[in-house]
């Protein structure tokens, strides 16, 4: 466990999603790796991908170094666009098991200009249990807060505010033997405008919408319950 944890009392988070309804918005959690974006070592890349990332021109394939060893990062297909859209609706917070240096890194490869962030980051030297992430270390009443992640065994007591997203896996596996090819390998990615990143901010758009017509009888837990069909087949099939 880390040594910068704060929790907040059920007075601040009331608060806190006061002031959201106030401007019509909610909180909206979001995951880092495999949800936003898909970090891997250089030298774990397979040929073919260290090929083509030596010759990559794209503007979302960033390569940097953390003590020493060269890393590379892929943002994810509409995630520019997603955040912009997404956060004239909810207020946005970073969570990740990752470190606090990896979240800064990653943040400033999402949000350089520093628009939807700002300090609303959390890594895992915030959490309180060691591998776990929890709504009590975000300082609004989680009757008004959703989470995108694309793990759901990470959120054991908060699995209700959660809307999973496929895994955007860019890089290939760490199976060698596996027959697969990865995005990268085969050149291509997932689609802008019908990918899992869009499907989300239309079902998180559609919750945002339902939820301001009735949050004085349904918090945002009961209607992702009605929602969780929906969800699933976003799952699999965007």
């Amino acid at each position: 466990m880390g040594k910068q944890q704060i929790t907040y009392n059920d007075t601040t988070r009331n608060i806190e999603l006061q002031n959201l309804r106030n401007r019509k918005k909610l909180c909206l959690v979001l995951d880092l790796d495999q949800t936003l974006l898909h970090t891997k070592s250089v030298h774990k890349l397979t040929l073919q991908e260290y090929i083509g990332l030596k010759t990559s021109s794209q503007k979302d394939v960033h390569r940097w170094k953390f003590k020493g060893l060269e890393k590379v990062t892929k943002l994810r297909p509409f995630v520019r666009e997603f955040l912009e859209e997404a956060s004239k609706l909810f207020d946005l917070y970073i969570y990740t098991n990752g470190n606090r240096d990896y979240a800064m890194r990653m943040v400033g490869f999402l949000d350089p200009d520093r628009v939807y962030f700002g300090s609303k980051i959390i890594s895992r030297e915030d959490s309180t249990v060691e591998g776990l992430k929890g709504l009590d270390v975000v300082p609004v009443d989680k009757s008004g807060v959703l989470i995108l992640d694309d793990t759901k065994t990470v959120w054991e007591q908060d699995s209700s505010n959660l809307v999973v997203i496929k895994r955007y896996d860019y890089f290939a596996g760490i199976d060698p033997m596996s027959s697969t090819r990865s995005l990268s390998e085969e050149g291509t990615d997932e689609k802008e405008s019908s990918g899992p990143l869009s499907c989300a901010l239309r079902l998180l758009g559609e919750l945002h919408a339902t939820y301001f017509q009735c949050y004085h009888i349904f918090d945002v837990n009961e209607l992702l319950g009605f929602y969780r069909r929906r969800m699933e087949i976003m799952k699999r099939s965007c």
